[in-house]
């Protein structure tokens, strides 16, 4: 009997013996307060909050699309989505010392003989609780309840079973975790898992947070429909652990850190614009001003051209009349003698001679 398939779940936390439900239809449960008693040297908790299903200016645009994009990923790659599905450590804890948990030999009980059956399904189910097990120093149990589950239908029922068979497995032995799972028959997608910490191993390790987080896990990966039984209970173990045992950032620092990223990265966008902007508007000014240089050059040059031109017309011309040196006078033009006036013509080929009238 494989566990069904079904939508998003809640559940409901105890503290010594903690449950968790989960139901079909994407819907979604927690029990509202918090609870606590002691007997036999164990506590009771129950608690909850909202619980919820899996599923869960142009220069912005940029970097909030590739936030999403990014958030869309690491998602499909890596299950990105756990990181707000699943309760965070915030408290640092560390692992239970190996002399206040014996161990034992026996790390599951099937009591349908088929949940855990496929070829490596047992293999994969003692990797996830072993590593549990190094993790945290706490030895888990898993009692997956066949039939006989349906005489408990309420957590009051479940818990009292779960703390009486702690105490027959583990005696005063308080280092072990005993989960109790229930799949209520006939109805995929539904069930309900108890968590009993010995009073070691809730002290030191399976505090409220942890509780959350382990029960978290089994919410998390009992609805991945790609892991088979033993796969999805040696995922909620493995991931449980690592969980519990790294203190993380809150999801508030995690949005405060977001926020600032956003905001670095806008930054960087506008100070991006903003030089390239003057980049442009340099390299502008620039061209311009090469270009000035450029039609000034090209003006003097001509100028030049033009004044070494008609420095080349003009010949000294010794008056015919007074016999004076020193003037100079353009080849083709009539001009006049600086010292006595006379008008002085000089042909092309630089012949000189007194201008007639017509000449003038």
């Amino acid at each position: 009997m494989g566990r069904g398939g079904g939508g998003g779940g809640g559940h409901h936390s105890s503290h010594h013996s903690s449950s968790h439900s989960h139901y079909s239809g994407g819907s979604s449960y927690r029990s509202s307060g918090r609870s606590y008693s002691h007997h036999s040297g164990r506590s009771h908790y129950s608690g909850g909050g909202g619980g919820g299903g899996r599923g869960c200016s142009s220069i912005l645009t940029v970097p909030i699309v590739l936030i999403i994009l990014a958030v869309y990923f690491f998602d499909e790659i890596f299950g990105f989505s756990a990181v707000f599905e699943i309760e965070r450590s915030t408290v640092r804890r560390e692992p239970l010392p190996a002399s206040r948990c014996g161990r034992i030999d026996e790390w599951y009980r099937d009591d349908w003989g088929d949940w855990i059956d496929e070829s490596g399904e047992a293999d994969s189910l003692m990797s996830g609780m072993n590593h549990f097990y190094n993790k945290s120093g706490v030895q888990p149990y898993l009692w997956i309840m066949g039939e006989e589950g349906g005489e408990y239908k309420s957590e009051g029922s479940l818990e009292e079973l779960a703390d009486e068979t702690y105490k027959d497995m583990f005696g005063n032995d308080e280092g072990h975790l005993l989960v109790i799972f229930r799949e209520y028959p006939n109805a995929s997608g539904n069930y309900i898992c108890t968590i009993t910490p010995g009073y070691d191993a809730e002290t030191q390790v399976m505090d409220d947070q942890a509780k959350e987080i382990f029960l978290d896990c089994i919410d998390y990966y009992y609805s991945d429909e790609n892991l088979n039984e033993g796969e999805f209970f040696s995922e909620a173990f493995f991931n449980s652990a690592d969980r519990i045992m790294t203190k993380q950032l809150s999801l508030a620092q995690l949005g405060t850190i977001i926020a600032i990223v956003i905001v670095l990265v806008a930054g960087l966008c506008v100070l991006v614009a903003i030089l390239k902007k003057r980049k442009v508007a340099l390299a502008k000014q620039k061209a311009q001003q090469a270009q000035a240089e450029a039609n000034k050059a090209k003006t003097d040059f001509e100028r030049k051209q033009y004044e070494d031109n008609l420095e080349t017309q003009f010949v000294a011309v010794a008056c015919p009349n007074c016999g004076a040196s020193g003037n100079r006078i353009r080849k083709a033009t009539v001009g006049y003698c600086q010292y006595c006036g006379t008008a002085i013509r000089v042909e092309q080929d630089g012949t000189v001679k007194i201008a007639n009238g017509s000449d003038t």
